[in-house]
């Protein structure tokens, strides 16, 4: 099954995948697999189509979700034996789907910011963009995160800061993107996931176009 699913992705036929899911309880497994693919975009269509199946199935397997939000949390770990570099993404496709079944995970997803230093920075670019998307729907639900969120508008890393600059965006916080207009000038690469693609740009032209959108 995982090799059709890996053909409709490749097709961004979600609506198959939809609905299989619904009678397929494994498919967010596999899809869950398909995050550690090789292929950057394929990982992005896999943690996109997540969301689309949670969306569809909070409703009637709310119980099922949670299970595969806590083994996320637990693939983070090194006790998980191949640690899960995309969790938080998917963390944050489910929640998404419906912040009030899934409100108690959120302060959890939070809490990933407070992972030990040398074991964080792979995972905050998906944290951020797990708030992010969280934050769009629910953005009260997110508020305790702000000042990590903030900070990590100075990290080295440059897709890091992209992701912050989204964030922040995506949670209507522009004052703040305000209060640090030096990052227009920012030429550090960064990727996007957009209407089913991936589009490199810079940190700059996030603010940007983030700046121009309110």
């Amino acid at each position: 099954m995982k090799s059709q699913i890996r053909k409709w992705l490749a097709c961004a036929e979600f609506q198959k995948i939809i609905d299989v899911s619904l009678e397929r309880r494994r498919t967010i497994h596999s899809l869950i697999v398909l995050t550690y693919d090789s292929d950057p975009l394929l990982r992005w269509r896999s943690i996109d189509a997540i969301g689309r199946c949670a969306a569809n199935l909070y409703a009637s397997r709310p119980e099922a979700l949670k299970n595969t939000l806590r083994r996320l949390f637990w693939s983070m770990s090194d006790e998980s034996g191949a640690i899960a570099w995309h969790a938080p993404e998917a963390i944050g496709e489910i929640i998404r789907s419906h912040p009030p079944t899934f409100a108690d995970f959120i302060p959890m997803t939070i809490a990933l910011f407070d992972l030990e230093p040398e074991d964080r920075p792979p995972f905050l670019p998906g944290i951020l963009y797990a708030l992010g998307r969280i934050g769009k729907l629910a953005p009260e639900t997110v508020e305790t995160g702000l000042p990590a969120i903030i900070q990590a508008l100075a990290e080295r890393d440059s897709q890091t800061r992209g992701m912050a600059v989204w964030c922040l965006g995506q949670i209507g916080e522009i004052a703040i993107l305000n209060e640090h207009a030096e990052l227009e000038q920012d030429r550090g690469k960064t990727l996007l996931y957009y209407n089913e693609q991936l589009l490199e740009t810079t940190v700059g032209k996030v603010w940007d176009e983030t700046i121009k959108t309110y």
